[in-house]
């Protein structure tokens, strides 16, 4: 394999500034001074040692990595997306033509991690396959259809490369995750799991050089819950819904619960004065209406919403992720991924003969997939097989502070289709709760008053404005501006 994760740069003299800020809640002096004393590179990581070992590891959040993740599969991005406290720009499929990326070719390991018998015939089964399928997705391009839409015929195997800057407490989170947790089953994260160590034990030994020798493989979370509830495979969700959006929970009574919470940050009010202002609707709309308008509506993070997201593609998994206010769960791959269950976008099913190939694609797919898998490809390589236009179901809960940004960024017509119908649907079981509170919600036209997108705008703001001032937002009515 030669995808590879280097750290590009690190935050200077990591023991001084973690030394320092273990010694300024107990050492006299200003934070200059403590920082300029700590000049003994023995002491510091003495004491960085003591400190982390009793449990304390806010201390080494001052320390700031920033690495550069080369011709991974799609399988790392998607592992490392999901690390919350972490920023990370990615290569946009949406964007730019993949049909030259390349592909990562699995280890062709067995469940054990030991080399399968006929890797070789394996191996060409499986190059074949993949120049195979970045043709398909060429042809799609020559076709006239849009990167975006063609891009759902991209193996998860393909190359990407990306950004990461992750603090020390957060990488070593990664770590062990690569090395022990939900990544150890993938040889290729193992792998680089370990070229991450190395590098940032070279810069910061008094943290990454102990603790990865001992360790066992955590038990598998898919095994143990299967043991506990009897639950298997034919109790799986088998629709074809696609981005289908589901409200599982809720705060109660959410404009309440706000406005309660505004007059507490406020002044402090008793809770027998504030039943009594509130008893009043109108009272309780007055002041929902302030908080959202105001520039600093911490009110609305008092309230949080559930939702499952049914038939969602691989890539708009990646334009979620980058909301990082959240909680998203985010399944396996090969635990719940079905390469029959794959998304059609429009642009391909209003021209018959392309829509009959793209079928063709996944059916192939099927195949291939099954070959590999019943000749004992353990199921973390085989999520290389899986193509980007699959579909799994996640879930995810936000704050209505991160809802409000969420909903303003990709409710637009310049979003991505796929993430602009789950957001709009979002929206409408919001309003259906607290027609009050979420009224005003929407893209920023909308929301705000005004286009930001300058010389990009659809030019379509009046009609939008109309359409989300309803009560229910119509999507058949929403066209983007390509369309």
């Amino acid at each position: 394999m030669d995808s590879k994760v280097l750290i590009i740069s690190c935050t200077t003299d990591p023991d001084r500034i973690v030394s320092s800020s273990a010694r300024i809640s107990t050492t006299e002096g200003d934070s200059i001074s403590i920082y300029n004393a700590a000049l003994d590179s023995g002491k510091n990581a003495r004491l960085i040692e003591r400190v982390l070992s009793s449990g304390h590891k806010s201390i080494i959040e001052h320390i700031v990595f920033n690495l550069a993740f080369v011709n991974v599969s799609a399988c790392v991005e998607q592992f490392m997306l999901e690390f919350r406290l972490a920023s990370f720009t990615v290569k946009s499929r949406r964007y730019v033509n993949f049909r030259n990326m390349g592909y990562v070719v699995p280890a062709f390991l067995d469940s054990q991690a030991q080399p399968l018998k006929n890797s070789d015939k394996l191996a060409e089964l499986y190059h074949n396959h993949m120049t195979w399928l970045f043709e398909e997705y060429g042809e799609l391009l020559d076709n006239g259809i849009s990167k975006e839409d063609a891009r759902f015929l991209l193996p998860y195997s393909y190359k990407s490369n990306f950004y990461v800057t992750v603090n020390a407490r957060e990488l070593l989170n990664i770590l062990d995750a690569m090395l022990f947790g939900r990544g150890h089953g993938l040889f290729e994260l193992r792998q680089l799991g370990e070229q991450l160590r190395e590098q940032a034990a070279k810069l910061c030994p008094f943290i990454f050089e102990e603790g990865f020798s001992d360790k066992e493989p955590y038990a598998d979370k898919s095994v143990l819950l299967r043991n506990i509830t009897g639950l298997d495979e034919s109790a799986r969700r088998a629709n074809s819904q696609v981005n289908y959006v589901e409200l599982l929970g809720h705060t109660p009574m959410p404009e309440l619960a706000v406005a309660k919470a505004a007059l507490i940050e406020c002044g402090n009010y008793s809770s027998s004065a504030m039943e009594s202002v509130l008893s009043n609707s109108s009272m309780v709309e007055r002041i929902v209406d302030m908080v959202i308008k105001n520039p600093r509506p911490r009110e609305l993070e008092q309230i949080n919403f559930t939702f499952r997201i049914n038939g969602v593609s691989l890539p708009a998994i990646t334009h979620l992720t980058r909301h990082r206010m959240q909680s998203i769960i985010i399944p396996q791959f090969c635990d719940v991924c079905q390469c029959d269950r794959f998304l059609i976008p429009d642009s391909i099913s209003a021209n018959p003969t392309v829509c009959q190939k793209y079928r063709d694609v996944f059916s192939r797919n099927k195949e291939v997939y099954d070959i590999l898998s019943s000749n004992g490809l353990n199921k973390h390589e085989i999520s290389y097989l899986y193509l980007s236009g699959n579909l799994i179901d996640v879930t995810t809960t936000m704050n209505a502070r991160e809802l409000y940004t969420f909903i303003s960024l990709r409710s637009c017509l310049r979003t991505q289709w796929e993430t602009r119908s789950i957001a709009i649907q979002m929206l409408n079981l919001i309003r259906n709760v607290s027609p009050v509170l979420f009224r005003d919600f929407g893209p920023n036209c909308y929301s705000k008053g005004g286009c930001p997108e300058g010389k990009k705008t659809c030019g379509k703001c009046p009609e939008i404005q109309r359409l989300f001032g309803e009560s229910v937002v119509n999507l058949e009515k929403l066209t983007s501006p390509n369309e």
